[in-house]
């Protein structure tokens, strides 16, 4: 286990896949790896990013991915995907829409199921996300399920949270208010190239009355496009400004 272990401080990406295997399916091995690992060093910066489904989260991220990781950022997604009825694994929807971010050198992507676990995450997650905070990751971004109102889990293990939303919400807003938009360190509208985004970024603006979660912060609404690329570079940099990572941003 100390050579396996090493390994995956080293970054090995074959021997950190086959850890997640083996957390996954709660192998009793996964518990001795885990053992010889030890506490997790901390230096990972987990960004949360959930919202109901047809959001476009996981195109979002394919782009932002690529983003910080051209500034230098080596970054693990965890995409939590819904079950497959067959076999019971992910349906690997999430980690296909990611394909482009996925081929860079300095990222690592993984779907996980979530086998009916509430809360949009799935139960191994902060397991997964300690191991990659031993493998050196500066980032590790945890995609939810898409979420509905009640669906906050992925809060209570991430840095920071952001909450994407889609076009057109209209009375959505409110219902969606009293769960996983008061979550939000960062609220972003997806597809702004549509006509109803501007209006639902005003709408969401309207909506804020939340109290900062951070001293001298308060909580933003973006706008972005993963298609054309608009917002991207600034999201990144709100992200890092957020979690105190100052000297990379541009």
């Amino acid at each position: 286990m100390t050579e396996r272990a090493g390994r995956i401080r080293g970054g090995e990406r074959a021997a950190i896949a086959r850890a997640i295997t083996e957390i996954e399916r709660a192998q009793p091995s996964a518990d001795a790896l885990l053992a010889a690992l030890g506490p997790p060093p901390g230096r990972a910066h987990v960004v949360g990013i959930t919202g109901p489904p047809g959001a476009g989260k996981s195109t979002l991220i394919d782009a932002l991915v690529r983003e910080l990781a051209g500034r230098g950022r080596r970054v693990a997604v965890v995409a939590v995907d819904p079950s497959s009825p067959i076999s019971g694994g992910a349906v690997l929807g999430d980690r296909i829409r990611m394909a482009s971010a996925g081929e860079a050198d300095a990222v690592f992507i993984r779907s996980l199921a979530s086998r009916g676990h509430p809360g949009g995450l799935a139960k191994p997650a902060r397991r997964i996300v300690d191991l990659l905070d031993h493998a050196g990751f500066d980032e590790v971004v945890v995609e939810t399920v898409g979420a509905g109102q009640s669906d906050v889990a992925v809060a209570a293990l991430a840095d920071l949270s952001v909450v994407v939303c889609p076009p057109g919400l209209g009375d959505g807003v409110q219902a969606i208010k009293a769960g996983i938009l008061e979550i939000a360190d960062l609220l972003v509208v997806s597809k702004a190239d549509q006509p109803d985004a501007q209006r639902t970024a005003r709408d969401l603006q309207e909506m804020l009355h939340l109290r900062a979660r951070r001293e001298g912060w308060q909580v933003r609404v973006m706008t972005t496009s993963a298609t054309s690329g608009a917002g991207i570079a600034a999201l990144a940099a709100a992200l890092l400004a957020t979690l105190g990572i100052y000297a990379v941003m541009a």
